[in-house]
């Protein structure tokens, strides 16, 4: 089986983060990359307080500061390389990681 491409990583550079929505036996699973500095990560588009998708409008996934990853539902702000939330009704628990690396300048699910 070959490599699953999400996206470029120069498609990181204009908001830092892309939503890609995966097929999975036929359902939508939407999953987001996020570049921080040269670390890329991976996580399943869904706060773990109301299982909706953090991103309110195309690939903004961070709140204003940049500083961290925030769901536009319910103000929750996660740390962006541990999925940890920080703060918000969700603060304890975690994103859900999708694993991803970097192949010749794509980001592949691992």
């Amino acid at each position: 089986m070959g490599r699953q491409v999400l996206c470029q990583l120069s498609d990181l550079d204009a908001t830092g983060a892309k939503e890609i929505v995966l097929d999975r036996d036929g359902a939508r699973f939407p999953v987001f990359v996020v570049k921080r500095g040269d670390d890329i990560r991976g996580y399943v588009n869904s706060c773990p307080h109301a299982r909706l998708p953090l991103n309110w409008k195309e690939d903004a996934f961070f709140d204003v500061s940049r500083s961290y990853l925030f769901c536009a539902n319910h103000g929750a702000r996660f740390d962006i390389l541990t999925g940890k939330c920080l703060r918000g009704p969700c603060k304890g628990l975690s994103l859900v990681p999708f694993p991803v690396r970097l192949d010749d300048e794509m980001v592949v699910a691992v």
